[in-house]
């Protein structure tokens, strides 16, 4: 198989992107080792992946654009398969931008989520479909050491009507959001390296030339 040098630029941009954005989704992940998964996923399957790349056009996309959602998909796939797999080696959970955000809006301001506890003694709040189980303690905890422009920001976007502040951007709320998350992780460290889906090593000189950009692009 050979990647043209085109491509293989594009690639690199790619894979960094997708990179950073799925690492502010799974804070407890890399966006380098992120990276380093889909440019080698995207490799084995560059067949199919060229094939989609032709058509670009054909769907008013550009390649980049293209790359990009089919780095992104396996970027979902690999970051939900080590999330899920830490939480099950784990006593203690990886909480995500999307979880605090659905924490935020369904319970953490709502009275009732307090009024009455479950059968659980930890007073567990069910996340979404998903069999998360937070502490909102541990929310409460996490609000208290963050800024206090990034408590506001929360309480604004998700608190009581009548708190009396502006509504603000939605770039704002998503930082915030993110920031919150950080700090409600920043007890479990990073996920380790040899742990499942860990990078694989492949004897293709395509990828070598393709870990090569990556070490020296800008």
């Amino acid at each position: 198989m050979e990647i043209s040098q085109e491509h293989t630029d594009l690639l690199v941009r790619a894979s960094k992107s997708v990179g950073r954005k799925f690492a502010l989704r799974f804070p407890a992940m890399e966006a380098e080792d992120i990276a380093s998964e889909v440019t080698l996923r995207a490799l084995e399957e560059w067949r199919t992946f060229e094939r989609k790349l032709s058509q670009a056009a054909d769907h008013g996309r550009t390649e980049y654009e293209v790359l990009h959602l089919l780095l992104s998909q396996r970027a979902s796939k690999y970051c939900g398969e080590q999330s899920y797999a830490y939480q099950m080696n784990s006593a203690t959970a990886v909480y995500t931008p999307k979880e605090v955000r659905a924490i935020l809006r369904e319970s953490y301001y709502n009275p009732d989520a307090y009024a009455t506890p479950s059968k659980s003694d930890q007073h567990g709040v069910a996340v979404d479909h998903k069999d998360l189980w937070v502490n909102l303690a541990d929310i409460k905890a996490a609000l208290d050491r963050v800024s206090d422009k990034t408590h506001d920001t929360i309480l604004a976007a998700f608190g009581p009507e009548d708190v009396g502040l502006a509504e603000p951007e939605r770039w704002s709320v998503d930082r915030a959001v993110a920031a919150l998350t950080q700090e409600l992780n920043r007890h479990l460290g990073r996920a380790h390296d040899n742990g499942p889906g860990s990078r694989r090593a492949t004897s293709n000189a395509c990828a070598q030339n393709i870990t090569y950009h990556q070490e020296n692009a800008a």
